[in-house]
């Protein structure tokens, strides 16, 4: 394949994807004119040895090629969904444009990790059969990569054809990008720094400078929830971002998780980094930790705004249908054989078990808070309004045509009520 067709088929997949990151990609191109709006899928198989760092994605990837167009097809697979060290199935489904003449068949991925492949197939399915089409070297048995291409891979640490790993054959092909650097947030190998804190290594990023900010991000997220609002949020302060405990880069321990810990770990990463107050952006979880935060270290406070929080988990503040999906969740997941140490597993949980606030309990919080929701949150617009009820020095924003994502959904408000608010003009 000529490199600037190679380029137009990656930048295709790459705008879809909306990946943050340098892609990396494994292709070979199939002759396919002779199946013109013949239907495709195409099969995989990747092991992804430890969990990849944020931003870390995956697709199985088609793109058709003519002399015009390139019209391309992928699934994307977010790394949570991955468990570490087996193989797992990737596939993707299509119809073969009736001006094409070969089809690109291969996988994109991103974040820094060791990535094992294997085991490729295109079916092609016309005229009501369906044939397996030859993919060059699928199995990765022969002692070159040939035809396949590998793009990115100067910047890697290691491409190679191992029989370490093999889910069938002798060999697969290993693509370690565990050490190639990163200016993603939450991954930034330039920014990222760890301190120790109440017996475990925490993960924090710093950008901008000016007064403290500090990010509380989500349930089973990381720093790299808040790509849409740190460029903004730098200008004006020195963002302090934080994964929390056992989250993205953060470790964890076997103590129990709660809110309070995780705001007790906050309070104290301020400490380590000399600050003795800050403002606070919490997100869902995050939130949840912001106002807990204000509550067991008051002075750590100077303002805080908090998206989506809940004092407590009952059909009267979240949507019943979240809580069911939970339920099920950690039922599926007990079935698969995952232990209730599991750290997926405990996140889950939390979310089902805590926070255990008293609405009432607000009323010690002094300093001045912006609550804010979506119109469409899984957050019950009445248990937003008790929220903002029960603070003192409240001010209460709802995002119409949003949800629990509003930071994303409708980000250019939900930055500018942000700063706003903390410049005090709200």
């Amino acid at each position: 394949m000529r490199k600037p067709l190679l380029l137009l088929v990656l930048l295709s997949m790459a705008l879809a994807a909306r990946a943050q990151e340098k892609l990396s990609y494994l292709l070979q191109t199939v002759d396919v004119a002779a199946y013109p709006n013949a239907t495709f899928e195409v099969r995989g198989q990747v092991l992804i040895e430890d969990k990849a760092r944020h931003g870390g994605a995956i697709a199985c990837a088609v793109a058709s090629l003519d002399k015009k167009t390139i019209k391309s097809h992928f699934d994307r697979y977010g790394m949570e969904s991955y468990k570490p060290g087996a193989w797992t199935a990737l596939s993707v489904s299509g119809r073969i444009d009736g001006q094409a003449n070969k089809l690109s068949v291969g996988m994109f991925f991103s974040g820094r990790g060791r990535y094992y492949f294997d085991d490729f197939e295109l079916l092609i399915t016309s005229k009501g059969k369906t044939v397996s089409m030859p993919l060059g070297n699928a199995g990765f048995e022969a002692d070159t990569l040939r035809p396949w291409y590998v793009g990115d891979y100067k910047e890697m640490a290691n491409v190679r054809l191992t029989t370490d790993k093999a889910r069938s054959g002798r060999q697969s092909l290993l693509i370690d990008n565990s050490r190639a650097e990163s200016e993603v947030y939450g991954d930034n190998t330039r920014r990222g720094r760890y301190a120790t804190v109440n017996g475990v290594r925490l993960y924090y990023e710093l950008y901008g400078a000016g007064e403290p900010l500090l990010l509380l991000h989500g349930n089973n997220s990381s720093i790299n929830a808040f790509s849409q609002q740190i460029p903004e949020l730098a200008k004006s302060y020195q963002v302090i971002a934080l994964d929390s405990r056992g989250q993205g880069s953060s470790q964890a321990d076997t103590t129990r998780l709660t809110y309070e810990l995780f705001a007790d770990d906050a309070a104290a990463l301020l400490d380590v980094l000399g600050v003795d107050s800050a403002r606070v952006l919490g997100w869902s979880d995050g939130g949840n930790i912001g106002l807990l935060l204000a509550m067991r270290h008051p002075r750590k406070v100077r303002q805080l705004a908090s998206m989506a929080a809940v004092l407590y988990n009952d059909d009267k503040s979240v949507s019943p249908k979240l809580n069911a999906q939970l339920r099920r969740q950690l039922t599926e997941m007990k079935g698969r054989g995952v232990t209730e140490a599991d750290m997926e597993y405990r996140l889950k949980n939390l979310l089902l078990t805590e926070p255990h606030i008293a609405p009432d309990a607000l009323a010690q919080i002094k300093v001045p808070v912006l609550v804010m929701a979506g119109e469409n949150d899984i957050v019950r617009r009445e248990h937003t309004a008790l929220i903002a009820a029960k603070l003192p020095r409240a001010t209460l924003k709802i995002f119409r045509k949003a949800g629990h994502e509003a930071p994303t959904e409708v980000t250019e408000e939900f930055n500018r009520t942000v700063l706003e608010f903390f410049a005090g003009r709200r």
